[in-house]
């Protein structure tokens, strides 16, 4: 893990110090930025809304710097975020919803380049099954099994923004959960002269 860290701040400095500042680069610090904020939301729906710019923008960076697994996956991704959306009470949409598994795995099969490929396949199925979740503790929580994946991906293929991204979201989601903010706490029974509080989600909707 020492390691990871350290190519990490020396990709960074490559950066900062050199000619690294691309399209492929902006989009993916674009991209970087938006998996920085996500995880600051309490509702899953602010949640995936807000992921949709990861998933557009990383798709479009690792197409550029050569990661074309990376690249379909995050494109499959921005549609799967749209289709999460809509999963509420569904029970039938939501068995198609998982359906998209076996797609990931043809994804890795066609784009097949080695480790990064089984690496990316991997985070993105278990992000599939992050989104499935309808509480948000579980979201959380399957997040911070499938972001490590990303993680040794991006160093794999060398993209900065990838790994920023990564390890903002695994502490965010670490911490988050800590906290307790994953959950809402109980809501009291309301008072007959009271007015019912709107605030806090017990579940994701």
């Amino acid at each position: 893990m020492s390691e990871l860290l350290t190519d990490l701040l020396s990709a960074v400095e490559g950066v900062v110090q050199g000619d690294g500042w691309s399209v492929a680069q902006l989009l993916g610090f674009c991209g970087t930025l938006g998996g920085m904020l996500w995880p600051f939301f309490r509702s899953r729906t602010a949640m995936l809304l807000m992921q949709l710019v990861p998933c557009v923008c990383f798709a479009l960076h690792f197409a550029m710097v050569g990661a074309p697994t990376a690249a379909a996956l995050n494109g499959l991704a921005a549609l799967q975020v749209v289709a999460a959306l809509a999963v509420g009470g569904r029970p039938a949409f939501r068995i198609v919803y998982l359906l998209i598994l076996p797609v990931i795995a043809a994804v890795m099969a066609v784009t097949w380049t080695g480790l990064p490929s089984a690496f990316a396949a991997a985070g993105m199925a278990l992000i599939s099954l992050a989104r499935y979740q309808t509480q948000v503790a579980r979201f959380r929580g399957t997040m911070l099994v499938a972001l490590p994946c990303w993680f040794v991906h991006n160093s794999l293929v060398g993209s900065v923004p990838g790994m920023i991204s990564d390890v903002t979201g695994i502490v965010v989601n670490a911490w988050m959960l800590l906290r307790g903010t994953g959950m809402a706490p109980p809501q009291p029974a309301p008072l007959a002269t009271s007015i019912p509080s709107a605030s806090g989600e017990a579940k994701l909707s």
